[in-house]
């Protein structure tokens, strides 16, 4: 029985992993398709993230059976419930990727001129895909490099915040100087506010696993 539920555990954790690296190299596609306004390379992107949602139920409905047969003690208890509420934050982090390929690919259709946004944004891409890097290495990080792991999601995010500042402050100024392309920039704006939460949502599973891995009180 308690091989089984090993088993059981390690497999889910193995999707999670799965899952999470699809999305961050669904992320990679997305910035490589903004950087050289390549479409084929977003709809890749878009594709790799078609069927997440059905992905993340399954992942759920395991852990549920998981916790009827097994009735785990209450450290993997932790685990599990961890695991339910990290399958949700992935899911949206899903959502806020293809909301914003749907931005580019209006935006390089458009010929929207947003030159001079270029190095943020790619800047602030890569501080994105940090942070996401983070949430996998927490799924696999034991007791004693959590807590650095920790502190790198939090820079991380702290670092995006920056930078969205600078791009908002941008994107408005831009809206002032050409309004006829008002609506494309607010569009964009909103994409890159979407993609601003990836960080936010990064800091938070890697919370959860923390309290998976140490205990503690949930803190969302």
């Amino acid at each position: 029985m308690l091989e089984n539920y090993k088993k059981n555990l390690d497999k889910t954790k193995e999707k999670l992993i799965d899952l999470t690296y699809d999305i961050l190299n669904s992320f990679q596609l997305t910035s490589e398709g903004f950087e050289d306004l390549d479409i084929s390379r977003l709809n890749k992107a878009k594709k790799m993230l078609k069927n997440i949602h059905d992905r993340s139920n399954k992942i759920d409905n395991e852990i549920i059976k998981t916790l009827a047969l097994f009735s785990p003690e209450a450290s993997d208890l932790r685990i599990l419930i961890a695991y339910l509420k990290i399958t949700n934050e992935l899911s949206r982090i899903g959502d806020y990727i293809k909301t914003h390929i749907k931005a580019i690919k209006i935006q390089i259709i458009n010929e929207l001129n947003i030159d001079s946004l270029k190095q943020n944004a790619t800047l602030f891409h890569k501080s994105t895909k940090h942070s996401l890097e983070t949430v996998i290495e927490s799924l696999d990080a034991n007791e004693d490099s959590i807590d650095s792991i920790f502190r790198k999601v939090n820079v991380q995010e702290s670092k995006c915040d920056d930078i969205f500042s600078i791009l908002e402050k941008d994107i408005l100024e831009h809206i002032c100087l050409d309004p006829n392309f008002a609506s494309e920039y607010v569009r964009f704006l909103n994409s890159l506010r979407k993609l601003e939460r990836i960080s936010d949502r990064s800091v938070t599973i890697v919370r959860l696993n923390y309290f998976a891995k140490k205990g503690g009180k949930i803190k969302l």
